[in-house]
Parts: structure tokens; sequence; C-alpha cells
């Protein structure tokens, strides 16, 4: 049996990717516009967990198979070296590494010694964007396109800025370059509100949704079948309505009831609560400790008020259970909603974007 199916670990790309087909059409449509079109620019917005990282692996992949090098990194202060590296190693094969002799201009004349090499001078005398604009420039005579795909983007960094503006230059000048840049709901919204970056508010965004209920059972059903597992549909259900939607729990939950299913051709109601409440116990330090540890205490009062309601909360029982103004309580609502820990149902009325987070606060699990 083949527990490898699901991949309950960050960094990687599972096996199937599903509930996000609207998504990857929508990135692949975008690649096919006019330079500068805003859809060329996206930006994923979502909590840890919700498949952000698996969508830059995918996007990577498709973006590959139609004609772009992509280069794909974390947000870091030497994050522009390795995109121009990235994109020096993976456009290299698609580049003669010896230059046709022309009069009067020598081989590095346009930068480059060999291939996507740069010459001495290229490499002391052009800063970032220069360089980037001749591997676009040399790249596009082998009809290849760029991608820069960048993962955990931080906000108030001179590197994102730098990246970001550099961008907007190159698409200026009628490079053929596509960016996608995804971070945590607290971190994009200050991206967005940078005084220098106030044009990626034209980029394409994306919220990442809960999966389909629908998709999560039928891939559950063909995942444990497939490995000649009997369920039943009840018993299906349960497993499926417990990932919320949720990937991270989707790939955990799937994980242990192969896990705990190995000896066993039936997975069973009980293999199932195990699976599920295993995966509850891993949340723990997967998700709740990352998503709490940057919130200030009354922050933390705010939702442990909140988490006194099982289902849904208004906002008016969490203010009176704080004991503070409305004021006041809906200044920590609008903190907590672009940290994207709890999210607006209705007017006056509010969820826990984390499954799960509720009944870890009461102590539960």
């Amino acid at each position: 049996m083949n527990i490898d199916a699901f991949l309950p670990a960050f960094g990687n790309k599972p096996k199937h990717i599903i509930g996000r087909g609207g998504i990857t059409a929508d990135f692949l449509e975008g690649l096919s516009l006019p330079i500068g079109h805003r859809r060329r620019a996206t930006i994923l917005i979502g909590q840890r967990g919700t498949g952000k990282t698996t969508l830059l692996l995918e996007f990577a992949e498709l973006a590959e198979q139609t004609g772009y090098i992509p280069a794909r990194v974390t947000a870091n202060d030497e994050m522009l070296d390795e995109i121009i590296q990235t994109i020096q190693i993976k456009g290299s094969p698609f580049v003669p590494t010896a230059k046709p002799k022309i009069k009067g201009f020598s081989a590095g004349a346009v930068g480059f010694s060999v291939g996507l090499t740069f010459t001495e001078e290229a490499k002391t005398q052009f800063g970032h964007r220069i360089k980037l604009g001749l591997l676009c420039d040399e790249l596009k005579k082998h009809d290849k396109g760029v991608l820069i795909l960048v993962d955990e983007v931080q906000p108030n960094t001179a590197a994102i800025r730098t990246l970001a503006t550099t961008y907007q230059h190159l698409v200026g000048e009628g490079k053929d370059i596509a960016m996608v840049m995804a971070g945590l709901p607290a971190s994009m919204s200050a991206v967005l509100n940078d005084d220098i970056l106030t044009f990626l508010n034209r980029a394409y965004k994306i919220f990442l949704e809960p999966l389909p209920f629908g998709e999560v059972s039928v891939a559950y059903a063909a995942e444990f079948r497939g490995q000649g597992k009997t369920i039943a549909p009840d018993v299906l259900e349960r497993a499926a309505s417990a990932t919320k939607g949720y990937p991270y729990l989707y790939q955990l939950i799937g994980y242990y009831v192969l896990s705990f299913a190995q000896n066993a051709d039936v997975i069973t109601a009980e293999l199932v609560e195990q699976a599920i409440e295993t995966s509850k116990r891993e949340m723990v330090e997967g998700i709740f400790t990352a998503a709490l540890k940057p919130l200030s205490a009354r922050d933390r009062t705010f939702l442990k008020a909140m988490s006194e309601d099982r289902d849904e909360s208004n906002i008016a029982d969490i203010q009176a259970r704080m004991g503070v103004s409305r004021g006041y309580a809906q200044t920590y609502r609008t903190r907590l909603v672009d940290a994207g820990v709890i999210a607006p149902v209705a007017r006056g009325r509010l969820s826990f974007a984390v499954p799960y987070l509720g009944e870890y606060l009461r102590g539960e699990f």
C-alpha cells in the first residue's frame, strides 16, 4: 500500500491537486495575455496550510511546459540574485553556448560571454534590473519568457520593493515576464498598502477558499478504493467533512487513514475517527502555534472570547465577554481578519478561518 499518496508536509507537491482547477486554468490563461496585462501578475493570499506553495510548484511546472523559464524562490534578502541565477541555470539549455561573431562587436557586447553567462563587466557594472532585462531579451530570441514565483512574501522589505519595482520597469520595457507572489493575509495586506507598491493592487488577486466538499469526497473515494480498501459512504463522508475543505487537513487525514489501515481491508468509522483526532493534534504544531505566535495578548483574549461559541460568533457577544467598547472590539476584529485567523461570515458575525482552532482554544485536544 502506498501511504505516500498523501503528503502532509509543507513545501511538497502532492500526488494530486484537487479543487484548484479553476485557479490553474486562470493562471495559464494569464500567461497567454499581452505583456503587461494585470493577470500576468498574480497574488496568492491564504492562511498556512491552504496550498500556496503547492500552487507555486504547479504553476512553475505548467509554465515550463508552455515556454516559460520559472524561477521560484522564498522571499529573502538575497532572492534577486537567486532569481537571476535560477533563470541562467534553467534557461541555459535553450541558448547556444557559442555566439556568432558580428563585425564591429565582441561576443560580450550584449552582456553575455557564452550562453546566459554574464561577462565580467556585466556582473560588476549592471544591477538586477538590467541583468533581468538582458536575460529576458536573450531568452525571447529562443521563444522563451520568464516567470518569477515568490513564496512567503514579507512586507516592508527592501528586496520585495526592489523586485516589484523591477518587474514594473521590465513590463514597461516590453519584456516577456510574469510574476506570482504568495503570502499570508496580513503580509500581503501590508505589501498592497505599501506606499511604494500601490501599483500591485492592479495585480490579479486570488484568495484561497476551502476545497469543495464534493471534490474531497471523490478524491478520497478514488484513492482508498484504488488501494484495495472498502469504505462505507457514511464513513467516507465523515472523513471528507472533517477536512473542512482545508488542503493541509485533506493531506493529513488521508495520510493517517491509509497509515492506520495498512493491515485492514475495510476502513472503519473507528479508524477514521482515530485519523481525524491524530490530524487535529498535528495541527497544533503545524498550524496553530505559528498562527498564534505573532498575535498580541489582547488578540488572544479576543480569540478566547470567540472560542466560547461552538459555531459562528456575534461581535456583540465577544465585546460583552471582553468587557470592552464596540470600537475596541472592532479594532481587534479587523486585526485578526487581516491576519487571516478569523473571517466575517455575515454582518456582525465571525468564524475561525483555521479549522479546529476554536476547539484547541477551548482545550478540547
